[in-house]
């Protein structure tokens, strides 16, 4: 059975219930992820405080902790994913109690791939999908914010390996590294090509993960509305099977 596809209405085998719900928990957790994302970007502005870094962490949490339970019922993905996710909220977790070391990338590593793996996941839901649905839709809108939110994360790995990779004439006290916010500010700037200019690209890395950030963007919305085209096209050609009363 698809994922995407309803679930039958007939009795199923033991077989059948437990692919039943598999597809209950992806379900759950792709508006999950949705609402989580939606959530951290509404109440980035006030999460500076170190007790809304905690909600922040929380919010990763939720998000990545989505996607584990989305295959959490398969072993070799199970395995793949306690790999993937669970370093990266062991570390995010742990640098409220211990101060990590600003230059250290291996958090920044660990969470990139974790937000990457639950991308690959969403991306297999869309595309093995018969017909458009909520969950579709939820799965589409996910990636897209994810992308913001690895991106983000590349562009804090340039600047901390190559320093000066980003200029600030735009914001106030002219920032030497780029924080955070203003690394998932630019990147949604980027996706989105808003290009306000102020926060400038300066090192050829980050030029590079600029454009490439872009192209991605614009092609991913592109390639997505005209999936949901042929869905939704297909979904209205193809035959009808009589309800049987």
């Amino acid at each position: 059975m698809d994922a995407a596809e309803p679930l039958s209405r007939s009795v199923p085998d033991r077989g059948s219930s437990r692919e039943n719900g598999i597809t209950r928990a992806f379900r759950f957790s792709v508006r999950q992820i949705l609402l989580s994302l939606i959530l951290l970007f509404i109440a980035r502005p006030f999460l500076e405080a170190p007790q809304g870094r905690i909600i922040e962490t929380i919010l990763f949490s939720f998000i990545l902790l989505s996607s584990l339970m989305a295959v959490g019922a398969r072993g070799r993905e199970l395995f793949l994913s306690l790999i993937l996710i669970l370093p990266a909220l062991t570390f995010r977790w742990l640098s409220h109690f211990f101060p990590l070391p600003r230059r250290d990338l291996m958090p920044l590593i660990c969470l990139a791939l974790a937000f990457g793996f639950t991308i690959w996941q969403l991306l297999r839901f869309v595309g093995r999908a018969r017909r458009v649905n909520l969950d579709i839709l939820c799965a589409g809108i996910s990636v897209y914010l994810l992308l913001g939110q690895i991106w983000a994360l590349f562009y804090l790995l340039v600047d901390r390996s190559v320093p000066g990779s980003f200029l600030f004439p735009g914001l106030s006290g002219h920032p030497k590294t780029l924080g955070p916010d203003d690394a998932v500010y630019f990147s949604m700037c980027t996706i989105t090509t808003a290009g306000y200019g102020d926060v400038i690209p300066a090192s050829a890395h980050a030029r590079s993960l600029a454009t490439l950030e872009s192209t991605t963007g614009v092609l991913y919305v592109a390639v997505l509305i005209s999936r949901l085209v042929t869905l939704h096209l297909a979904d209205q050609v193809a035959p009808r099977t009589p309800t049987q009363g």
